[in-house]
């Protein structure tokens, strides 16, 4: 009986928000004397407005992180894709020059350009004559140096997806020692006041660190998906030019 009483009155309050504080055409504001300089007046509603209000510094922090993410999350998913560091063309003209037999003249092509499987296939390149291991070991290691600048990348929008819900825990124990604070050393007219306010500036904050970091985590994921494809597909193309390489030898 008691549950559903208790869940009566949750309906009420969510279908009423102003039942109890504005009636008869009266306004809800509540103002109370002696309550914290920094508290807005009560309305009755918990709106975007007031959330960011009684949100604090620390939950601008978390909008001002939130920027960077969507501005970090549009560049990265417009460079971060297998048309910009594996181009066809490029891999085909390659693999028609080095097929050939002209070395010199895919070297030539791949020189200035800084597309990771131009830069893996101009380190095999450039050891055309030597041992296959030599230009195997050359290749790998300009690989890997690529796929470490492409991890590092996208590792910003993962390490605010970690950082977000700290800074919301960082204003949830700021608001709590509120709270307490309320309760030790206000008056008994304002400490209800002073504690709830408190309260609510915690879980505002904790709740925007953790809008911030769930997105923030599926876009990561999203983003490593598509690096992992990208050094799959380098690694292909490398594999086959290895051989040819190798087989041309030092005709270059």
């Amino acid at each position: 009986m008691r549950c559903i009483s208790l869940a009566l009155l949750l309906v009420v309050l969510v279908l009423v928000p102003g039942v109890g504080l504005a009636q008869d055409g009266v306004d809800a504001t509540v103002v109370v004397e002696g309550a914290p300089p920094n508290m807005p007046p009560a309305s009755g509603q918990l709106t975007l407005q007031t959330m960011m209000e009684q949100g604090g510094y620390i939950l601008w922090v978390i909008i001002g992180l939130s920027c960077v993410t969507v501005m970090l999350t549009l560049y990265l998913l417009l460079t971060v894709t297998t048309g910009r560091e594996v181009p066809k063309k490029l891999v085909q003209r390659a693999h028609a020059q080095i097929a050939s037999g002209d070395l010199r003249g895919a070297y030539g092509m791949c020189q200035d350009r800084e597309e990771m499987v131009a830069r893996v296939l101009r380190s095999g390149l450039k050891m055309a004559g030597h041992d296959r291991y030599v230009i195997q070991e050359a290749m790998e290691s300009e690989g890997e140096r690529g796929a470490t600048a492409l991890w590092q990348r996208i590792s910003y929008v993962d390490n605010i997806a970690n950082l977000a819900p700290l800074i919301g825990l960082l204003g949830t124990v700021w608001g709590m020692m509120g709270a307490f604070s309320g309760i030790a050393f206000d008056s008994a007219q304002v400490k209800g006041m002073t504690m709830a306010y408190s309260v609510t500036q915690a879980m505002i904050t904790t709740a925007a660190g953790l809008v911030l970091a769930i997105p923030a985590k599926f876009i990561y994921y999203y983003l490593r998906g598509r690096v992992i494809k990208i050094v799959a597909q380098v690694e292909a193309h490398a594999s086959e030019f290895v051989e040819m390489i190798a087989k041309e030898g030092p005709q270059s």
